[in-house]
């Protein structure tokens, strides 16, 4: 997860709009109502892209909320995986995909806990259990700044950043992560192993770094094979 912070990222497209905003009505109005505006309009689009995150991602992942009672199995498991670790619940999405993966968005007080259909059709209990304790690892590590980077406010800048916020090592220790809290490696290992055999999620620059295999074409994505031997060897 990215250590640059949420309102770090929601100011670089608010300040350009703001110095521009601050110039053309400084040159045709008046200084001082160039400076006001300047400041109000990026204001405006910093609060924009800060409360806004967290939809655009969901909407980017195509997730929807899973309706309460739905998926019992998934439901039990994070609730006492939350309530082992004193964990505030998520809020549960899904993603109609038949590729096993996961993702989690928010911020570490309203976190937003998103499966594809394949995560509940084809994986066991313990393989799901590997999964939920994966992506809550994450609740309190960059999530804000990770939701942030797939707001489309950023456009192009976030291709950059990612590369520069993200790499593989931080997606390797979330695995061992995982394994601390179901201390059963061979669960999530097997869960890595039916998504290389399973397709995967359709390709996203906006979100593949949120997801916990993603596309295969994210270059700050590790191998997935070089994640199970790893898993393996613990």
């Amino acid at each position: 997860m990215p250590t640059m912070s949420s309102r770090v990222l929601a100011a670089i497209p608010a300040a350009p709009l703001g110095v521009i905003v601050a110039i053309v009505l400084a040159v045709a109005v008046h200084p001082v109502a160039g400076l006001v505006f300047g400041v109000a309009a990026g204001a405006a689009v910093f609060f924009w892209v800060l409360n806004g995150a967290v939809g655009a991602a969901l909407r980017a992942l195509g997730a929807s909320p899973l309706v309460e009672g739905r998926e019992p199995r998934l439901e039990s498991l994070v609730e006492s995986i939350c309530a082992s670790h004193g964990i505030a619940e998520p809020i549960l999405y899904v993603v109609e995909s038949s590729a096993i993966d996961a993702a989690v968005v928010g911020t570490p007080d309203d976190t937003r806990l998103v499966v594809t259909r394949g995560v509940l059709t084809k994986l066991e209990r313990l393989e799901i259990e590997a999964v939920v304790a994966r992506e809550m690892t994450l609740f309190g590590n960059g999530v804000a700044a990770a939701t942030t980077l797939a707001s489309p406010a950023l456009g192009p800048v976030a291709a950059g950043l990612r590369t520069r916020l993200l790499d593989d090592r931080r997606f390797v220790r979330a695995d061992f992560d995982a394994v601390g809290v179901t201390r059963y490696p061979p669960a999530l290992a097997s869960v890595f192993e039916k998504a290389l055999e399973s397709a995967r999620i359709s390709h996203n620059a906006r979100t593949d770094h949120l997801w916990m295999i993603g596309s295969g074409t994210d270059s700050v994505q590790p191998d997935t094979r070089e994640r199970v031997d790893a898993l393996r060897e613990l």
